[in-house]
């Protein structure tokens, strides 16, 4: 069953600028797992990447925070990328079901948080 969603959107621009005033500083704080999967892409399409998984967090994070769960970026942990791309959380009872997408702007995630056992 479905408890809580969340959704969010980032402007690439915003990302791409923070990497250039912050760089490792960011990427530690936000992405301590880190997020090798995006320096793999081509140069113009790594902000995107990065910012669909701040996008990602935020939209966990919110989804959350509707039931009353703190949750911090560092907390949760965004593995791989494209079809295997994973989310990793320190809540049991809950899973969470998540899209991202990220164009030449923006990008976006939406997340749906379920009980666990509705899930299985």
């Amino acid at each position: 069953m479905i408890v809580s969603c969340g959704v969010d959107i980032v402007s690439n621009k915003r990302i791409e600028d923070t990497l250039k005033r912050w760089g490792d500083r960011f990427i530690k704080k936000v992405f301590p797992e880190g997020v090798e999967y995006c320096f793999h892409k081509r140069r113009g399409e790594i902000a995107g990447c990065i910012a669909a998984r701040f996008a990602l967090k935020e939209a966990v994070i919110k989804a959350f925070s509707r039931i009353n769960i703190p949750l911090r970026f560092e907390d949760i942990v965004v593995s791989g990328g494209g079809k295997h791309l994973d989310v990793k959380i320190p809540v049991k009872g809950y899973h969470v079901l998540f899209s991202i997408s990220h164009e030449r702007e923006f990008s976006v995630a939406f997340v749906n948080v379920l009980r666990e056992e509705a899930y299985e």
